[in-house]
């Protein structure tokens, strides 16, 4: 689901800055950062029966002038006004399930994952932190759905390691409740009713951790939990009112 992408996604903003030592003050800004690396971790899904999932993810991070790509994120740069950057995003999400990933949903239909297509702004505000806004619906019209999030996040730095704690909030829209919580009547049974979905407000906070390791490397850890809201909450289909999530890794700038 959505915690696994964001998290990803803000590895960018995690990265640059733990990085930036890498070039020296008197070389100047580069025209273009390239970070890899690796990087696992755990999610705690919402769904009844569902064992927590684990992935190993390979990690690419780069920017330059005119794109931000964070996998699996990518942004085009569309230019600033003033210290907002305005940008077009695309994003795989990893929302969704397969009947086999839990006794409880068999019978029910496979609710893919998609790609997600829309805009964002980011507010650079300096030593008082960053705010970002995006706005995306599913560009493959799995759920049709729409997502808007708003997050607020400050970095602190106490030597080689960077602090950065997070809080935001999160917009889904019916259509995305539907699909990926709801219950169809051909798949309703004795204690998994026929259920429709609702739009839902969600709450998301979380922390990241970066260490400097070298001067070209770091390593990273973040923590994070999603209170799903209540038209989620009240799904057959959720056996918790939260998703959480942990994610760590190694990354290298070139």
């Amino acid at each position: 689901m959505h915690v696994c992408t964001s998290l990803l996604a803000t590895l960018l903003m995690t990265a640059l800055p733990a990085l930036a030592q890498a070039t020296p003050p008197e070389a100047g800004p580069p025209d273009s950062v390239t970070i890899a690396g690796l990087g696992g971790g755990a999610v705690r899904e919402p769904y009844r029966g569902m064992k927590t999932r684990t992935r190993v993810l390979p990690l690419l991070i780069y920017e330059n002038r005119w794109v931000s790509v964070a996998l699996p994120t990518v942004d085009v740069k569309l230019g600033h006004t003033g210290p907002v950057s305005w940008r077009l995003r695309t994003r795989f999400g990893f929302d969704g399930y397969k009947p086999k990933d839990s006794a409880f949903l068999a019978g029910m239909a496979r609710r893919k994952e998609s790609l997600w297509l829309g805009s964002a702004a980011i507010w650079d505000a300096g030593p008082l932190g960053e705010l970002s806004v995006e706005a995306v619906a599913d560009a493959l019209g799995h759920s049709k759905g729409r997502v808007f999030a708003l997050q607020y996040e400050k970095r602190f730095e106490f030597g080689d390691l960077a602090v950065t704690p997070r809080a935001g909030l999160r917009g889904v829209d019916r259509k995305y409740v539907d699909y990926y919580f709801g219950v169809r009547p051909t798949e309703a049974l004795t204690g998994r009713p026929v259920y429709v979905g609702d739009s839902a407000t969600q709450v998301e906070a979380g922390l990241r951790l970066a260490y400097a390791t070298g001067k070209n490397e770091m390593l990273f850890a973040d923590l994070s939990g999603l209170k799903l809201g209540r038209p989620v909450e009240n799904s057959p289909l959720v056996a918790r009112r939260y998703q959480a999530s942990v994610f760590a890794g190694w990354l290298y700038r070139f």
